[in-house]
């Protein structure tokens, strides 16, 4: 049994849905983890792409469609050729994927246009992750940033008169004590990005951070316009996605199919026709 951890980048807003209408004034909300409220993109849904539809019809014998199988599984039944009985063909997946959790969210910041911002809950829960499934987990020390703190890099673009200033919270710039963290970070997941990362990165609160994972995502208005009349027909609807910029993180587990992760791109989740939920691939050497 292998693990894998992979890096998934938001090149536009993604919208991993939760089928299903909202008693809030969001009509559309995005999926979110019930315990801490972050919004997640399920395996389910990362499965979903990666199979493409291939090895669904049980009929289906190809070559694609008997690979696919394997290694996402299925479950169903066929008739046999010879007596036109039914015969079950349901086989385990021999690749698991975990949810894909926020590891960074973009917050808009008054210095540097906007900030990648995580906290030591996201890395620590990354970190027992990593060391559960025999991968080496982060060699630098993760500080703890007081309430009103940020933690930066020394060569950082998201300072403003000592403050960083994001959406309508300021925390105070401390360029001390995480360091080797941000390098180790911005070399794991952008690599030869590290330095636009890094420029940008702040560790923040636990409860900085769950606040703007509550009230930092976009809500999109939407309408349906009548094709005739250019007119409404249907809304204003209100729909709730992450952020274009925002990092993931997830987990590969299995014997074999890890060539099916070697995609530079994904579209992922619901609005795929208005352009949402276009993901590129980072990092994942591990």
């Amino acid at each position: 049994m292998q693990a894998k951890l992979i890096f998934w980048q938001a090149l536009t807003p993604v919208h991993p849905g939760t089928g299903q209408d909202s008693s809030s004034v969001i009509d559309l909300p995005v999926a979110r983890e019930a315990a801490t409220g972050f919004p997640v993109i399920p395996a389910s849904s990362l499965k979903g792409v990666l199979r493409d539809g291939r090895g669904m019809d049980a009929e289906d014998e190809s070559e694609a469609a008997l690979a696919a199988r394997k290694v996402f599984g299925f479950a169903g039944r066929k008739k046999k050729k010879d007596s036109g009985e039914e015969e079950d063909i349901s086989q385990a997946a021999e690749l698991t994927l975990t949810d894909a959790r926020v590891l960074f969210l973009p917050v808009r910041s008054y210095a540097g246009t906007f900030a990648f911002i995580t906290c030591p809950l996201v890395l620590e829960r990354l970190n027992r992750d990593l060391k559960a499934l025999g991968l080496p987990g982060l060699q630098s020390p993760i500080p703890t940033p007081q309430q009103t703190e940020a933690l930066l890099a020394q060569e950082t673009e998201i300072v403003h008169n000592g403050q960083v200033i994001l959406e309508d919270i300021d925390l105070t710039a401390q360029r001390e004590g995480a360091e080797a963290l941000i390098q180790e970070l911005g070399q794991m997941v952008f690599d030869p990005e590290a330095a636009y990362f890094q420029r940008r990165f702040a560790l923040v609160s636990n409860d900085v951070f769950s606040y703007f994972c509550e009230m930092g995502l976009e809500i999109i208005a939407r309408v349906q316009l009548n094709p005739a009349q250019k007119t409404v027909e249907e809304g204003p609807w209100y729909e709730e996605a992450i952020p274009a910029e925002t990092v993931f993180s997830c987990f590969a587990i299995g014997k074999s199919g890890f060539e099916e992760l070697n995609r530079p791109y994904l579209q992922l989740g619901g609005q795929a026709s208005v352009g949402r939920g276009l993901l590129r691939r980072l990092g994942g050497s591990q």
